[in-house]
């Protein structure tokens, strides 16, 4: 495998120029650069952001953070993201943290080394110094969800009109004792959990602790919701405000083996209207959001941020919810 030295012996420069052009140092000349890189080509040296140095004109990848590929959600806004910078001439790297913060750190330490040009992180919590400086530089652009306190630009729906349309429905259909279920812990700045709260407040519904369900993710998560409640019976809970289809399911799914009604005796309403919410029995009342959308517009945001353009305004899309009415309400 060819080095920097071979590459400098045989461009007949320094190690040091060779460096320089690397970094695009602008005492190294045009001719000095071309030079060195033909001789990068000819020895087929690629050191980890190759691209830049031989185009000059960035890696030409970006990344994607996500928590977990194997959520339906991120599977439908990262092919979205994909298919659009493809579109664009960029590739593009997914990276699942698991919900890890050190893996999280680790990705966007790609950006800062230059090893991507740009990254999308879909699911932010809190805020670092380096993930704000890095979205002033236009390196990042956050979308779906962010619950921190700063006030930064998101792409993303209005997820607390979205909740409250939610919660408001099965209120008006006869519920006042809601479970909210969420893969988060409590927290105020959650716009779903605001929005179901400012539901309950509206139709003079007293919200309790004790209807909140942190850890909730998957279908899993469905499933050990609706043992819970089969096990605590004085709860008395009617509904369930699911943050996404896949609980949902799992709560039908296990609501079965326990003869529990759905929705009799326990409304479902789930959130995202993936595909799995017409093959559940009953077919799930959920809240329809553009994925899509989302996805190929915060992928042209970064691209246009990344190449020093500006979007017009016609370009960024109404990024509407719908309350899709079926059979688990």
């Amino acid at each position: 495998m060819a080095s920097i030295e071979d590459v400098a012996k045989k461009a007949r420069v320094s190690v040091t120029t060779v460096s320089r052009a690397l970094n695009d140092h602008p005492y190294v000349s045009e001719k000095t650069k071309k030079k060195i890189y033909k001789a990068m080509e000819e020895l087929n040296y690629y050191p980890n952001n190759v691209a830049q140095q031989l185009r000059g004109k960035g890696s030409k990848m970006i990344g994607v953070i996500i928590s977990y590929i194997t959520n339906p959600f991120f599977a439908y806004l990262v092919d979205a993201i994909e298919t659009t910078a493809l579109e664009l001439g960029y590739h593009l790297v997914v990276m699942q943290t698991r919900g890890n913060p050190a893996m999280e750190k680790f990705y966007i330490e790609m950006v800062q080394k230059k090893q991507l040009d740009g990254i999308i992180m879909t699911n932010l919590e809190t805020a670092t110094k380096e993930v704000t400086a890095l979205i002033e530089e236009g390196k990042i652009v956050l979308c779906n969800r962010y619950i921190g306190d700063e006030k930064l630009p998101v792409i993303h729906i209005d997820e607390a009109e979205a909740s409250y349309k939610g919660t408001d429905y099965l209120i008006k259909q006869g519920h006042s004792k809601i479970a909210f279920c969420t893969g988060n812990v409590m927290n105020p700045h959650d716009h779903r959990f605001k929005g179901y709260l400012q539901a309950l407040r509206d139709n003079n519904v007293t919200f309790d602790e004790s209807w909140f369900f942190d850890d909730i993710l998957g279908i899993e998560g469905g499933k050990k919701f609706l043992r819970w409640l089969v096990e605590h019976p004085k709860a008395k809970i009617t509904a369930v405000f699911s943050n996404g289809d896949e609980v949902a399911a799992g709560i039908i799914s296990e609501a079965r083996k326990y003869q529990v009604k759905v929705p009799e005796d326990l409304a479902v309403l789930g959130f995202d209207d993936q595909p799995m919410a017409l093959l559940t029995s009953p077919e799930i009342t959920t809240i329809r959001q553009p994925i899509k959308k989302m996805g190929e517009y915060t992928t042209k945001l970064l691209i246009a941020k990344i190449e020093k353009r500006v979007l017009s305004s016609v370009e960024k899309p109404e990024l509407k919810t719908e309350l899709i009415i079926r059979e688990s309400v």
